[in-house]
């Protein structure tokens, strides 16, 4: 999701690649293993605001059941860190601009659903599910495997990267989920506000994907 990375998490990928550069990263990179930076730099992708992370601050809000917000993120997540950690080597271009394109339009659609439902309870049933589907085309676990764990990390080392991503996002979600409880506005507010950030994400998705000339 390159164009992705431009937008959403520019900066960590700017600061992966200035340390890739550098001396303690290349012994790190030949250990092939994750070091503090990596960890860091994961902990703050996945705690920025993002889809997922919209949904569970709604679903608290909700008074959703966190344990099963926090297990349809975890499902979502490993699913698609799993996919993505095993093929990143072999995936074309033209693959991940169209899984940009599914990720957009599956936002879209979504968004559109929560903006307008006519009571919070239609949406307070299928949270798990939303999130379960929303983290699976998440960009953000693409990000996490092709831009942040070192491309020549050791086979072994690619399940403690894929744990790691799992520990991180259950902390981070935790802290969307108290972030939620915490806000005021009731169920339905929830929903537009979770609806409207879906939308915006969307359209951030694909702006990189828009020629220069139609902009």
């Amino acid at each position: 999701m390159g164009g992705f990375v431009r937008v959403t998490s520019g900066e960590a990928l700017t600061i992966v690649g200035a340390g890739g550069t550098s001396a303690v990263d290349r012994d790190v990179y030949e250990a092939g293993g994750l070091d503090n930076l990596h960890l860091l730099e994961a902990f703050l992708l996945f705690a920025a605001p993002g889809p997922t992370n919209a949904l569970l601050a709604a679903g608290a809000v909700k008074r959703q059941n966190a344990t099963t917000l926090l297990a349809a993120q975890a499902c979502g997540y490993g699913i698609a860190a799993a996919f993505w950690l095993s093929l990143r080597s072999l995936v074309p271009s033209a693959t991940v601009q169209m899984v940009q394109l599914v990720a957009a339009a599956w936002l879209v659609i979504l968004g559109f659903r929560l903006l307008a439902a006519k009571r919070a309870e239609a949406t307070e049933n299928g949270g798990g599910i939303s999130i379960l589907a929303t983290t699976v085309l998440n960009p953000k676990a693409f990000i996490y495997c092709v831009a942040i764990v070192p491309m020549d990390i050791e086979a072994a080392a690619l399940g403690i990267a894929w744990m790691a991503l799992l520990v991180i996002t259950a902390l981070t979600g935790s802290m969307w989920l108290l972030l939620g409880g915490r806000l005021s506005g009731g169920k339905r507010m929830a929903d537009a506000i979770a609806g409207a950030a879906l939308i915006v994400f969307a359209l951030l998705l694909v702006r990189p994907l828009i020629p220069v000339s139609a902009i």
